[in-house]
């Protein structure tokens, strides 16, 4: 396989899939597409992309296609990868994968049968301070680990920030895979699970706080309010059980009226680590101070600080690729659907909690 032929799927959180495979080695982006054809047919000429279409199927279709990036609402997530999988295209997913465990698990399952490559876009884990969290992790730098912590605060309600794309009303629809954990704390869990491995138990509590929403709409030339009601969480609080005996504490929430930077804080018998808005600081208990670490340049991302998850995206579909040609991928390898499944079973597990109000087995 000489150039990988690409195809991006959904153009509102799409976009950041354009500018990350425009980056990628020896691929080539041969069309694009999204529900709002006009969008399509102005992202595809402003991009210097031959081919756009509104309906995915076209190309499920071409011979000329050999990945599929899916940037839409996870509603679609599992029908159009199973379709693309089906055609014989690697695919890349936005997570959340689908609607539920089963989905993401189902997706594994025809990908291996199928001999396709496949990825989910949990891209934070090719950040630098992740990556480097989690050798420092496997060395033992923290000893036993104790607790995590992770907090994330936004100023906008849920559904209000404009991080969700221009149709944002899915985005606050539970039975539309909707929600801040759904698709925040996702990457914030799937980065837990893979620094410290499976999780036994999890107590939660999501909530909806801002039940009705008011988002200003551009409609021709005038802005009209959309008003619609919120199902999904906008704050949730989990505490989750390792099998090592670890602890870790989530707390997300949204309409707080500032956004602060998120962090996370590891904490071990003989260090801490702590990761804020990317940066990694830490302290042994041999070490006087608490500061930043140097992070290994081969770690480093091309054009830091700026587009962090851009650049990580870039690295994870250039791995993609790599598995695409049968080549080595130096002990590092994509997301896979299987271990979105992983992660869904931890939130759905949340979820049943907050129901409950019990302790739930994962």
């Amino acid at each position: 396989m000489k150039n990988v032929r690409a195809a991006v799927v959904g153009l509102a959180w799409g976009q950041m899939h354009l500018d990350a495979l425009r980056r990628v080695k020896d691929l080539e982006i041969v069309a694009v597409c999204d529900c709002d054809a006009e969008r399509a047919k102005t992202i595809a000429k402003n991009a210097g992309i031959k081919n756009y279409c509104a309906d995915a199927r076209e190309l499920f279709a071409r011979d000329d296609i050999d990945l599929i990036t899916l940037a839409t609402p996870p509603a679609t997530h599992y029908d159009l990868a199973n379709q693309a999988l089906l055609a014989k295209k690697a695919v890349l997913c936005e997570a959340p994968v689908g609607l539920n465990s089963q989905n993401a698990e189902k997706l594994f399952k025809t990908a291996r049968q199928r001999k396709m490559a496949s990825a989910v876009a949990f891209q934070t884990r090719y950040l630098p301070s992740y990556a480097y969290a989690r050798e420092l992790i496997a060395e033992e730098y923290l000893g036993e680990f104790l607790r995590a912590t992770v907090a994330f605060q936004m100023a906008q309600p849920w559904g209000l920030s404009g991080a969700q794309g221009e149709s944002s009303s899915w985005a606050t629809n539970d039975q539309r895979g909707g929600g801040i954990m759904r698709n925040v704390a996702a990457h914030f869990i799937d980065a837990l699970l893979w620094w410290f491995g499976s999780a036994q138990l999890a107590l939660g509590e999501r909530a909806t706080m801002f039940s009705q929403v008011r988002r200003p709409v551009q409609v021709g030339h005038e802005t009209k309010i959309e008003k619609f009601t919120a199902t999904a969480d906008d704050a949730f609080t989990a505490m989750l059980k390792f099998e090592d005996g670890g602890i870790a504490l989530l707390n997300f929430v949204s309409g707080a009226r500032q956004d602060t930077p998120w962090s996370i804080t590891l904490v071990g018998s003989r260090a801490t680590l702590q990761i804020t808005s990317g940066a990694l600081s830490g302290k042994r208990d041999t070490e006087r101070d608490f500061g930043q670490l140097q992070i290994p340049r081969r770690l480093e991302l091309p054009d830091r600080p700026r587009e962090p998850l851009m650049w990580a995206l870039t690295e994870l579909v250039t791995d993609l690729t790599k598995q695409m040609r049968g080549q080595s991928l130096e002990g590092r390898a994509p997301p896979t659907f299987q271990e979105a499944a992983t992660t869904y079973r931890v939130m759905e597990a949340i979820q049943r909690s907050s129901d409950d109000k019990l302790w739930t087995a994962i």
